[in-house]
Order: structure tokens, then C-alpha cells, then sequence
């Protein structure tokens, strides 16, 4: 009995921390999904590595600085004739034909240093530093739509979860209101006011209520699961949400949230930076008719070996390439970047049409889920009103049992229905700035 007191004692004193649910609101749920949400994350590395890019793509504009060392023994005549000439050791008797065709073998250790300095090679560089540019950009931007995706995605994961609790409210207590109802018919059987069906019916009205209240409390497990997911934390964090405002806001027309999206969506700015790197791609392509101009410098020592004989030479040249002629290769691969350009015009065009869509539809849903709130609140009152003249004619005897029933069901569905109306019009007012591409961190 000692060791059980302790633990209990124990358990009460220091719980366990997946026991304890941790309070939370809206603004804490966006700033712990920007924290950890891994599509998020994946899309701060690409970003990140698109950046590195850019400073890769401006390398090809500096000197290449190589070294190299090569040992190097052969008694090939080739060799040995060059070696002895590049470690400055070349003497009158080599020139016997004897020791022309049949040399010694010869040691030659070579340290050779060049530098290389690019001036104009067909565009390449130019472009690929664009191109780089560009392609840093659209990371960017994807970012900022993951971003807002991931917000939209935490609030309204953060909003089926307070509804779904709330919906357990709600059918609480109509399993309390089911359970009033058993003792009244009960009584009212007992006295010979109401018959033996009425509780039977009663005691199915009950069942079918904490039925649905075993539901909603799944839901609830169901949507804080999903919250987990969007804030990337552990599926079994358990979370106290607290309630935001459902108020009516005001909202500027539809031409104001169009113009909003065309300017700020950064899914949609993000294809317009794809068609700008289509448009690179052709400028490389034409580029690449022209020619290739580069500068290069060569120091070399050679030597025998240490204390041998030795020397050093240096070369520069430069170098010029001239495209002739490659198989029509070259105006094969400007029709192909020239059509690419096209086919990423008419999809941005395409894409355009899409927002403009999605930015319509999310307008006209928070217009219909405005007008959902007001019906389903006047439907609540009616029901309310209902349920309260059938729960005094039926306290009168003059209604039945079902009667009593269906006019507490109707409660609770119009009950609700308000709130999944209540709660559709703050997801619908979300989507909209979310459809807009200028959906923040902050409230609305």
C-alpha cells in the first residue's frame, strides 16, 4: 500500500508530459508551423541552394588557377629529346644519332602552374549567371508560397480543431438533455402517463446520442493529429486551443483581390520568372553562334630530380574559336528554345486564368458562407423555439414522445450546422487572402 501511495503521489506531483495539454492559440500555431513545418524546411534548402548557384554561376567569370605535378621516366626517344630541351640540359653529343634513337632513360619531374581567364565563350557565362539569378528568384518565391501555404494550412487545421471541441460541447448536451428525458419518461411511466414504447424509444434516443458524442470526440483526436502535422511536432502533442473571432469583416470587391493576386501570388510570380529563364535560354542559343575567346598562361619547371640538372619556361596565347559549322545543331537548338519560350508563354497565360479563377471562387465562398451563418442562426432560433412548445405540450400530454425527439434533434443539427457555418466563413475569409498571395503570419 506504501509503494502504491508514493506513485500516485508521484503522478500527481510531476504528470507526464503527454498528459498535459499545453495552451494555444492562432498566432503561436503559425509561428510554431513556420518553425517546423519540413515542407517548409525543404523549401528554406532550396532557396539556400539556389543561392549557392548564383555564386557558382559567377566563378566562370574569374581566373581558373590549376597546379600540377607529373614524374615522369622513359627511355622513349620523344620524351627524352623534349625533357632534356625543357630542363635546359640539351648538349652538342645528343644530337649523335646513336643517343637520338636509342637514350638513357631519363628522369623528368614537371610542376606546372596555368591560369586561365575566360573573356567570351559563346555567352555561356553571361547567360548562366542570369539563368542563376532567375533560378534564385523562383526559389524565392516558392518559399514565400510555401510559406503562405503552410500558414493557411496551420489556421485552418488550428480551426477544425476548436470546431470539432466545440462540436462535443454541442452534443454533450444533448446526451445530458437525452438522459433528462430518460427519468421524465421514466417517471411518466411509473405514474401511467406515458407508455412502455416511449422509454423504450427514450433509451434509443440516448444510445444514438453518445454515439455521436464518441464521434465528435474522435474528431477532435483526428484533428489535432492533423494540426500536429501541418506544425511538425509529434502526433500525440496535445494542445488547448483558444477561440478566435468568427465576426463579419469587411471586404473590398473582387477586382481588389484580383488585382491583389496578379501582383503578389508568388506561385504565379514564380512562373513569370520561368519565362524569363525561357527567354535565357534563347539568348544563350543565339550566343552560342558567336564566337569563344579565352587567355591562357602556362609556367612549367622541370627537373631530374633534387640537386639534378633543371629549368623553366613560361607560355601565354589566346586563344579564338569560331563556330562554322556543327550539323545544324546549333539552329536546331534555337527553334527548340524559341518553342519553349512559347509553351511557357501560353501556360503563364493559362496559370494567370487559374488565379483569377481560384481568387473568384474563394470570393463567392465567403459570400455564401456569410449568408450560410446568418440562415443557420435564424434556424437555430426556430429550433429553439420549437423545442420549446413541444416540451410543454408534451409535459401537458398533449404530444408524443417522438414528437419531443425530433424537435430535440433538430436543435442540435441546427446547432451545428451554425457552427461549421460560423467556422467556414473565417476558412473562406482565409483562403481568400490566401488565394490573394497576401496571406501573413499576423491576424486579418
Amino acid at each position: 500500500m506504501g509503494l502504491i501511495f508514493w506513485a500516485i503521489f508521484l503522478l500527481i506531483l510531476f504528470p507526464a508530459k503527454g498528459l498535459t495539454a499545453e495552451p494555444l492559440n492562432l498566432k503561436k500555431a503559425k509561428e510554431l508551423a513556420l518553425a517546423h513545418n519540413p515542407t517548409l524546411k525543404a523549401a528554406i534548402s532550396q532557396e539556400e541552394a539556389a543561392r549557392a548557384g548564383i555564386t557558382r554561376a559567377r566563378s566562370a567569370f574569374f581566373p581558373q588557377l590549376d597546379i600540377r605535378e607529373i614524374y615522369q621516366r622513359s627511355d622513349s626517344p620523344v620524351y627524352v629529346f623534349s625533357n632534356k630541351l625543357a630542363q635546359q640540359y640539351f648538349q652538342a653529343r645528343d644530337f649523335d644519332l646513336d643517343r637520338l634513337n636509342h637514350p638513357s632513360a631519363l628522369t623528368n619531374l614537371k610542376t606546372e602552374i596555368s591560369v586561365t581567364q575566360p573573356i567570351f565563350n559563346r555567352g555561356q557565362e553571361i547567360v548562366g549567371y542570369r539563368k542563376a539569378k532567375i533560378a534564385a528568384e523562383m526559389a524565392r518565391l516558392w518559399k514565400e508560397a510555401v510559406r503562405q501555404r503552410v500558414l493557411y494550412e496551420a489556421e485552418a487545421a488550428y480551426l477544425r480543431l476548436l470546431l470539432a471541441r466545440e462540436r462535443v460541447d454541442v452534443v454533450e448536451k444533448a446526451v445530458e438533455t437525452a438522459r433528462k428525458n430518460l427519468k421524465v419518461v421514466s417517471a411518466r411511466v411509473s405514474q401511467g402517463l406515458a407508455l412502455r414504447s416511449d422509454l423504450l424509444q427514450a433509451r434509443v434516443f440516448l444510445a444514438t446520442q453518445e454515439r455521436d458524442l464518441l464521434a465528435a470526440q474522435n474528431d477532435v483526436q483526428v484533428a489535432r493529429s492533423r494540426l500536429n502535422v501541418v506544425l511538425g511536432l509529434p502526433l500525440e502533442t496535445t494542445w488547448l486551443p483558444q477561440k478566435v473571432s468568427l465576426a463579419f469583416r469587411k471586404v473590398e470587391p473582387l477586382a481588389f483581390w484580383i488585382t491583389k493576386a496578379l501582383a503578389h501570388r508568388p506561385d504565379l510570380l514564380a512562373e513569370q520568372a520561368r519565362l524569363r529563364l525561357a527567354e535565357e535560354d534563347v539568348r544563350g542559343a543565339k550566343l552560342n553562334f558567336g564566337p569563344a575567346v579565352n587567355l591562357r598562361g602556362v609556367y612549367e619547371y622541370n627537373s631530374e630530380g633534387i640537386g639534378g640538372v633543371q629549368g623553366d619556361a613560361f607560355t601565354i596565347w589566346a586563344q579564338v574559336d569560331l563556330n562554322l559549322f556543327r550539323g545544324f545543331g546549333d539552329k536546331a537548338r534555337l527553334a527548340e528554345a524559341r518553342a519553349k519560350e512559347l509553351a511557357q508563354t501560353s501556360k503563364l497565360r493559362a496559370y494567370e486564368a487559374e488565379v483569377k479563377h481560384q481568387v473568384e471562387k474563394a470570393y463567392l465562398n465567403l459570400l455564401t458562407a456569410r449568408k450560410q451563418v446568418e440562415v443557420t442562426e435564424a434556424a437555430v432560433a426556430e429550433a429553439e423555439e420549437g423545442l420549446r412548445l413541444v416540451e410543454r405540450r408534451y409535459r401537458e400530454g398533449l404530444t408524443i414522445i417522438v414528437e419531443l425527439l425530433d424537435a430535440q434533434t433538430a436543435l442540435k443539427k441546427a446547432q451545428l450546422q451554425h457552427l461549421e457555418a460560423l467556422y467556414n466563413y473565417r476558412l473562406a475569409l482565409t483562403e481568400l487572402y490566401f488565394r490573394a498571395g497576401i496571406l501573413s503570419g499576423g491576424e486579418k
